[in-house]
C-alpha cells in the first residue's frame, strides 16, 4: 500500500495538549530492575524491530507499523520534533481503544515498557497506561540499553565447562537435556548446527541468540562446571561470543560414542520429514551437495527421499560426508573421558558423577592451599 507523504504538518492546534500530557515525572527502571521476574515486558517498537532483536519473554505491542515509523522519522528530520509528535498522534489516536483493550489481561501486572532508546514511543505509552490505571514504568535507555547490558555480560568470564563431543547422531543434544546446569547453544540459535539444522526449527537472529544466552548464563552456578555441546564458532547463522568460544576450547573434553545403527536411528527420529515444506527443504539441500558427493550420488539420495528411505540417506551422509569431516576437525582433541551414549540415562548419571569428582578434586586442592598458607 502506498502511503501519501504530507509533511506540512501544523502542530499548533494539538501542541499544548500534547506537551501537558508528555511532560512531567515518569516512572523509570534500570535494565536490572526490568528483568525481575514479577515484571511483564512490553516492546512498543515495530514488528520488524522486534523480530530483529528484543528482550526474552517480552510481548510486542507496536505503537506504529514500519511505514508509519519511517514517515514520522522523515517529518522529525525535515520539520522538527513537534510536527513528528503530532503525526504520531494522528496515526495512533484512532486505535487507542484497541491498543488498551489488547492489554486488558495485563492490568494486574507490573508493566515495563520500552522502545528503541527510551524515547517518545515508550514514554507516551507509559503515561497513557498510568492514566488508565495500569502499573507501568519505562525502561531507561530502551532496547539499546538492554543490548549494551547483554554485550557486557557476554564479555565476562563464563563458568568452567565440560564440553561434550562426538560424531553426528551420537546423541549430544539429547544427553545435554538430561543434565543439570547446561547451555544448549542449538536451542538458543534455533538451529542444529548442520546442513539440515534449520529443518523444523525457527532460527534466531544474532541479537536474540545472544539475549537468550546471556539470560541462561546468569541463571547458572559459577561454582560448578557447566555442561555444553562442542560447537564450531558458528551455529547456523549466529556466532558464539569470543569469551564462550575460548572457554569451550580450554574446557574439559568428553567424547561420546554410539554405534552406527544407533546414530542413524537418532538422526531419523530427530529430523522428521513430515510435510511438503520439510521435504522441499531437504531435497534442496541434497541437490546442493552435488559438489561434494557428485551428481550421481546426490541424485540417488534424492530418489531415496522421494521413496521415504531415510535410513539409506543418513547412512551415506554419515559415511561419506559427516564422519570424515568430524574426524579431521577433532583429530587434535585430548579427552578427559570417553563414554558410551547408547543408554542416555546411564551416560547422564556417569557425567554427573564425573563432574562431582572434578568439583571434589578442586575443593581438595583449594583446601590444601589454604592450609599451607595458614601454616
Amino acid at each position: 500500500m502506498n502511503r501519501s507523504h504530507n509533511y506540512s504538518v501544523q502542530p499548533k492546534q494539538y501542541l499544548g495538549k500534547i506537551e501537558s500530557f508528555l511532560n512531567g515525572l515518569l516512572d523509570e527502571v534500570s535494565v536490572i530492575e526490568a528483568l525481575c521476574e514479577e515484571n511483564t515486558l512490553i516492546d512498543v517498537r515495530t514488528a520488524q524491530e522486534y523480530e530483529k532483536g528484543s528482550i526474552p519473554d517480552a510481548f510486542n505491542y507496536p505503537l506504529f507499523d514500519n511505514l508509519e515509523r519511517a514517515e514520522i522519522g522523515v517529518i522529525y528530520r525535515k520539520i522538527g520534533k513537534n510536527a513528528a509528535v503530532v503525526k504520531g498522534l494522528e496515526f495512533f489516536e484512532p486505535r487507542i481503544q484497541q491498543f488498551l483493550s489488547s492489554l486488558t489481561d495485563l492490568k494486574s501486572k507490573r508493566l515495563v515498557v520500552f522502545c528503541a532508546r527510551g524515547g517518545m514511543r515508550s514514554a507516551s505509552v507509559v503515561r497513557l497506561l498510568q492514566y488508565q490505571g495500569f502499573q507501568a514504568a519505562q525502561l531507561q535507555g530502551g532496547y539499546k540499553s538492554y543490548r549494551s547490558y547483554v554485550l557486557r555480560q557476554l564479555r565476562k568470564p563464563v563458568p568452567p565447562l565440560i564440553v561434550l563431543h562426538g560424531r553426528t547422531g551420537v546423541g549430544k543434544t539429547l544427553l545435554l537435556k538430561k543434565l543439570p546446569d547446561h547451555l544448549d547453544l542449538e536451542e538458543f540459535a534455533g538451529h542444529r548446527s548442520s546442513l539440515f539444522g534449520a529443518i523444523n526449527k525457527m532460527p534466531q537472529t544474532q541479537k536474540n541468540f545472544e539475549a537468550l544466552l546471556a539470560k541462561k548464563i546468569l541463571e547458572l552456578p559459577n561454582t560448578r562446571p557447566v555442561f555444553i555441546e562442542g560447537e564450531s564458532r558458528k551455529v547456523g547463522k549466529v556466532f558464539i561470543p569470543q569469551s564462550l568460544a575460548e572457554a569451550m576450547k580450554y574446557g574439559t573434553l568428553v567424547l561420546l560414542q554410539a554405534s552406527f545403527d544407533t546414530r542413524i536411528r537418532r538422526i531419523v527420529e530427530e529430523y522428521k520429514i513430515c510435510d511438503e515444506q520439510t521435504f522441499l527443504q531437504t531435497d534442496s539441500i541434497l541437490q546442493s551437495m552435488q559438489k561434494v558427493l557428485g551428481k550421481k550420488k546426490a541424485e540417488q539420495l534424492r530418489q531415496w527421499l522421494r521413496k521415504g528411505e531415510f535410513e539409506n540417506i543418513v547412512h551415506v551422509l554419515l559415511e561419506e560426508y559427516y564422519d570424515p569431516r568430524y574426524q579431521h576437525a577433532m583429530r587434535m582433541n585430548e579427552y578427559a573421558l570417553k563414554l558410551s551414549a547408547e543408554d542416555l540415562n546411564s551416560a547422564a548419571e556417569k557425567l554427573v558423577r564425573f563432574r562431582n569428582g572434578i568439583v571434589s578434586c578442586r575443593d581438595n586442592i583449594l583446601q590444601t592451599a589454604q592450609n599451607n598458607k595458614l601454616n
